[in-house]
């Protein structure tokens, strides 16, 4: 198992154990104490904690069957999103609290969001998908404005959006380089893309996902082999087999 997922599944059991040993200690109160008020706060917390446990519970399950290429209802998978959506936070704050590294969970975030994604296909077309950068991936020396029109690139080779660009004109599928959320966040308002192919470091591919919820969004998340936001890289395979997802071609 990888370390990603280690980090992952220790936290999320965190997460079931305080909530369990808070129903637990709430009970003991209940049934100890005689003071009303108390007693119904504490019936709810208790019935806050049960259902929050069994929803983890739930939802390891439903990943347990994605990850085994099997089949999932679409109450699955709004159930699933819904419940990654709320917890992920928590599991951001256990890390922390474990001294863990978030990033950990942040890919393990992003890889289950691809699964979702990719368990319940969309009809779509090329005109439909846009695919996200981050600016990092131009060469930092490049004199060349991209951040409003990825076609001024010169094609000199240097960094990855020369091969971007050709994957790109190959499917016809439209490209935006974005400096940072609230600009990818105005992109997506003024394109209306009904599918997101998302490229970013860990941080900003989870925040992205979580922000963008009613779009289903594909994220990769770039190499970095001269540090963050500097010079970074993607996979350009993994790029197009995000658009031959898409436009349901063989990957």
């Amino acid at each position: 198992m990888k370390n990603d997922e280690k980090v992952f599944i220790v936290t999320a059991n965190l997460i079931i154990l305080s909530l369990l040993l808070l129903s637990i200690v709430g009970i003991m109160f209940i049934v100890n104490k005689s003071i009303i008020t108390l007693q119904i706060i504490l019936l709810i917390v208790i019935i806050l904690a049960l259902s929050y446990t069994i929803s983890i519970v739930l939802s390891l399950f439903i990943l347990h069957r994605i990850a085994n290429n099997k089949k999932i209802s679409r109450f699955s998978y709004r159930f699933l999103s819904k419940i990654m959506g709320a917890i992920y936070p928590l599991l951001l704050f256990v890390a922390k609290v474990m001294k863990k590294d978030k990033d950990s969970i942040r890919r393990v975030h992003a890889r289950v969001n691809n699964l979702l994604v990719t368990a319940n296909p969309v009809e779509v077309t090329n005109k439909d998908i846009l695919i996200l950068l981050p600016h990092c991936l131009q060469d930092s020396n490049c004199k060349v404005k991209i951040t409003h029109d990825i076609n001024n690139c010169k094609l000199c080779g240097k960094c990855d959006i020369e091969k971007i660009l050709e994957v790109s004109r190959k499917y016809n599928v439209k490209v935006i380089v974005a400096t940072g959320g609230t600009l990818a966040r105005e992109w997506i308002k003024r394109i209306k893309p009904k599918c997101i192919i998302a490229v970013a470091c860990e941080r900003d591919l989870s925040s992205g996902i979580n922000d963008v919820k009613k779009i289903p969004v594909l994220g990769i998340i770039n190499d970095r082999p001269n540090g963050s936001c500097f010079n970074t890289k993607v996979s350009i395979d993994k790029l197009e087999e995000a658009i031959k997802f898409f436009l349901k071609e063989d990957v």
